[in-house]
C-alpha cells in the first residue's frame, strides 16, 4: 500500500512539473535560469516521444497528452491497489 501512495505521489509531482513548464513557456524567462532548465531536464524525456505523435506545427499538445496518460496512469494505480 505504501508503494501505491508513493507512486501516486511521483506522479502528483511529476504533473505539476509538467504545469510548472507550460507556465514558465508562457513567460519566457532568462534561457540560462536553473529552475527552467532542470524543469525542462526533467520533463523532456516523456513529453519528446509525445511531440512525435502529434506533429502539429506551431503547437505543441505534448503537455496535454503527458498530463492526461499521467491522470490515466494514477486511475489505474489506484485501481489495482485498492
Amino acid at each position: 500500500m505504501d508503494l501505491v501512495k508513493l507512486a501516486l505521489a511521483i506522479l502528483r509531482v511529476y504533473s505539476w512539473v509538467i504545469t510548472a513548464r507550460v507556465i514558465i513557456s508562457w513567460i519566457n524567462p532568462y534561457p540560462r535560469n536553473e529552475l527552467l532548465l532542470w524543469v525542462i531536464r526533467l520533463t523532456e524525456p516523456v513529453m519528446a516521444p509525445l511531440r512525435k505523435l502529434l506533429p502539429i506545427p506551431g503547437i505543441d499538445l505534448s503537455p496535454l497528452l503527458a498530463w492526461l496518460l499521467i491522470q490515466l496512469l494514477m486511475r489505474w494505480i489506484m485501481q489495482a491497489g485498492a
